[in-house]
């Protein structure tokens, strides 16, 4: 028999992008808010500026086309203006604020992923397998490690299957024990 953590978690980046470093090593003790593994963050980081370029204009231009909304208002109440040029110019206005709620959310993503180029335990425990090595270039969810989580163990058997039934047989006799084929 073996001694298990009852849980085990596979661990991956949310992101894809090449492994640069991974500071554990198998049968390493990890806290929470380790650091376990990190991705080179150089194009997510690009990304996240030019997410940042593409807010400012959207910004610029929901400025713009306000106040020109706001010029083309006061020259229909003069009667220089149709109704329908006032009634483009509140549209090109809606449609530029759009863009800018648009730009404010894809640059908020892009801000994420560049975080997530850092693999951090959530919990405290034990690295129990090391799937990919530095220099490796991983998509996003690919397993990197793997941890054993402190707190409750699993004592596992391997039992011929003829033997199983002796072994039920008992199993109301030892508390907390359960016995599961496999």
């Amino acid at each position: 028999g073996e001694v298990r953590a009852r849980t085990e978690s596979r661990l991956s980046f949310r992101v894809a992008g090449k492994m640069v470093s991974r500071p554990v090593d198998l049968g390493d003790t990890v806290k929470a808010g380790q650091v376990l593994a990190r991705l080179d963050p150089m194009d997510l980081r690009l990304g996240q500026q030019a997410a940042s370029s593409g807010l400012e204009a959207a910004r610029v231009n929901a400025e713009q086309a306000g106040a020109d909304l706001k010029r083309f208002k006061e020259l229909r109440e003069q009667g220089f203006i149709s109704a329908a040029e006032l009634d483009r110019r509140d549209s090109t206005y809606k449609a530029a604020q759009a863009q800018d709620e648009q730009a404010r959310a894809q640059a908020s993503v892009q801000s994420n992923q560049a975080r997530y180029t850092t693999l951090v335990s959530d919990v405290n425990g034990v690295v129990t397998a090391i799937e990919a090595e530095p220099g490796a270039v991983l998509a996003a969810g690919a397993p990197v490690l793997r941890v054993a989580q402190d707190g409750p163990r699993d004592v596992v058997f391997a039992v011929p299957e003829q033997q199983a039934g002796q072994l039920r047989a008992i199993e109301g006799n030892w508390p907390k024990i359960k016995f599961h084929t496999m």
